[in-house]
C-alpha cells in the first residue's frame, strides 16, 4: 500500500535530506552498476544503520562506506535517504514476520493459534533486536516514518491479533489486555530482555556464557512465552 505523497515528502525538519553534492575524487570511481552488491546486504545494511543511529544520524555516504561502494550508487538506486529508509525497512519487516505469522495461517484452534502465536513472537525476540530498537526510536516521536511502520506493518498485524483475542474471548474466560498491550509486553518487555545483553549480563551473570551471549536463548524465550500464556488464558469460573 503507498503512503500519500503528504507522508513522504515532509519539510525539512522531518526528512534532513540535502541536496546530493557530486565531487570528483582522485583514483579510479568504483563500479556504479546494480550488479556491484547483493540487494539483500545492502538494504540489510541501510536497516542496521538506521536502526542504531536513527534516521537523522545515518547518511548514505556513512552507508556506501560501509558497503564498499561509490557514494552515487546509492543516489541513483534510491534518490533519496528516505526511499532508502522505506526500502530498507519494507525488506527487513517483511522478511522478519513470516514465520511469527504463520501462527494466523494455522488450522488449529483459536486458542492453539494464540499459544503458537506467542511462542513464535518470544522466540522472534532473539534474533530482532535491531527491529526493537528501531521501533522504540520510531515510536517516541510523530514523523512519516511512524506514520509508515504504522500503516505498514502495527496496525495490519495488531487488527490480526485483536480478532484472535476476541475469538479466543468468544470461547474461555481471557484477561482482557488487549492487543496494544499484549504487543507493547512482547516486543518492549519479551524482546528488551534479548536487546539489552550487557545490561542482562550485570543482572544475571551466572545465565550468561563466556561470549557475553544469554546460554539457552529459546529456553528463556519459551519460558517467557509460558509465564504470559498463564496470564492471558485464565480458568474459566465454576
Amino acid at each position: 500500500m503507498a503512503l500519500p505523497d503528504s507522508l513522504t515528502e515532509q519539510s525539512p525538519a522531518f526528512e534532513g535530506d540535502a541536496p546530493v553534492v557530486h565531487e570528483r575524487k582522485r583514483g579510479r570511481p568504483k563500479a556504479d552498476t546494480n550488479a556491484s552488491i547483493n540487494e539483500a546486504q545492502l538494504l540489510q545494511t541501510a536497516f542496521a544503520m538506521f536502526a542504531a543511529q536513527g534516521y537523522e544520524a545515518s547518511t548514505m555516504r556513512a552507508m556506501a562506506r560501509e558497503l564498499g561502494v561509490s557514494h552515487n550508487l546509492l543516489n541513483v538506486r534510491f534518490g533519496r535517504k528516505s526511499e532508502l529508509w522505506k526500502a530498507a525497512v519494507d525488506w527487513r519487516l517483511a522478511e522478519a514476520s513470516r514465520d511469527v505469522e504463520m501462527a494466523f495461517a494455522s488450522a488449529a484452534s483459536s486458542e492453539d493459534q494464540l499459544r503458537d502465536l506467542v511462542h513464535r513472537f518470544c522466540r522472534w525476540s532473539i534474533a530482532n533486536s535491531d527491529i526493537v530498537a528501531m521501533s522504540y526510536s520510531e515510536g517516541q516521536q510523530q514523523s512519516w516514518r511512524l506514520d509508515h511502520l504504522t500503516a505498514q506493518f502495527i496496525l495490519p498485524f495488531q487488527k490480526r491479533l485483536q480478532r484472535l483475542l476476541g475469538d479466543v474471548a468468544s470461547r474461555r474466560d481471557l484477561t482482557p489486555l488487549g492487543s496494544g498491550a499484549l504487543m507493547a509486553i512482547l516486543v518492549h518487555g519479551v524482546s528488551s530482555y534479548f536487546a539489552l545483553g550487557p545490561l542482562q549480563a550485570k543482572l544475571l551473570p551466572d545465565t550468561y556464557g563466556a561470549a557475553g551471549l544469554l546460554t539457552d536463548q529459546e529456553a528463556h524465550a519459551d519460558a517467557m512465552a509460558q509465564f504470559l500464556l498463564a496470564g492471558l488464558l485464565v480458568d474459566r469460573k465454576t
